[in-house]
């Protein structure tokens, strides 16, 4: 055979072969395009039943409109401050006129399976303004209570300026509290319309946050930021909080369908915060002493088994 006849021959081949993977990347695209146009035409509920992700929480229909709000620290009056210092069996720290530590002469025990309801009666009337506050955390790891302050009968999530810490030791005896809050709210613009939780949920599948066999177990609405403006002011958007398999909390911002930045190392950055703030009060009373080497044990490693 001429060599003429065996490049073509080759050339054919060549020829054929190239038509054969074209035909296979059409097919496949053809089948990938039907795959991306079902999961459009899917609805998200039947999304998270297909990946086993399951709603225990029951999701209200009812439309919500609220505005982000504006607030600034509150700086506690000496009348206030008084009051504090009127309480029996506490022996008041202050740190600043926007924060307050108090330590209790005698350690009020908190059950093992207290509720959050019977933490949250433990503490009225031992804590100005408690009622302004709801309770949202026993961490069990820095056995630390945390109460968030609420605006617009709504949680503000994990903000250094108005949050009560709520110290226990290791016999779960409250042994003293610090204090922030934060001053009137203001409406920052008109009232939106929030999305609804199935969108909250949507928003969290499509972020790669849910994996199968999570399952959502509540939702609410409260407010969170992470950009504290640098007069003090900070602006807080309206979030939903999603929490999964009852323990994982992801907040996702309620206009915007934005999912926030964790806050896995807040108690440990507010602690940290604390002992820097009394470290700098210019008193050298014993009390201090008691209170900065509790919470330097919070953070020693052998306090923490992850640290």
């Amino acid at each position: 055979m001429q060599w003429s006849q065996i490049k073509t021959l080759f050339i054919l081949c060549f020829l054929i072969l190239d038509i054969y993977l074209v035909l296979q990347f059409m097919e496949k695209q053809d089948q990938k395009d039907i795959g991306v146009i079902e999961q459009e035409n899917s609805t998200i509920e039947e999304q998270l039943e297909q990946d086993e992700i399951e709603i225990s929480a029951e999701l209200d229909s009812e439309e919500i409109s609220e505005s982000y709000i504006s607030v600034s620290p509150k700086s506690f009056t000496e009348g206030e401050l008084n009051e504090v210092s009127n309480f029996d069996n506490q022996v008041l720290a202050r740190v600043n006129s926007y924060l307050i530590v108090s330590q209790f002469e005698e350690p009020l025990e908190v059950p093992e399976k207290a509720t959050g309801s019977e933490i949250t009666e433990m503490v009225n009337g031992k804590i100005i303004f408690s009622d302004q506050y709801e309770y949202w955390d026993w961490d069990k790891e820095l056995n630390v209570l945390v109460f968030f302050q609420e605006k617009n009968d709504r949680p503000i999530y994990y903000n250094h300026g108005g949050i009560i810490l709520v110290f226990l030791n290791d016999e779960n005896e409250i042994m003293f509290y610090a204090q922030t809050m934060l001053g009137e709210a203001e409406s920052e613009g008109e009232s939106k319309t929030l999305i609804e939780p199935i969108q909250a949920i949507e928003t969290l599948y499509t972020s790669n946050e849910l994996f199968a066999g999570d399952d959502i177990t509540d939702l609410d609405v409260g407010y969170y930021t992470r950009y504290p403006l640098e007069n003090g002011v900070q602006v807080f958007a309206p979030q939903w909080n999603v929490l999964v398999n009852g323990e994982k909390n992801f907040f996702v911002n309620a206009i915007e369908r934005i999912v926030s930045p964790e806050s896995e190392d807040f108690l440990e950055n507010a602690i940290t915060t604390l002992i820097s703030r009394i470290n700098d009060m210019e008193e050298t009373e014993k009390i201090h002493e008691d209170i900065l080497n509790q919470l330097r044990l919070k953070l020693t490693a052998d306090n923490r088994s992850d640290l």
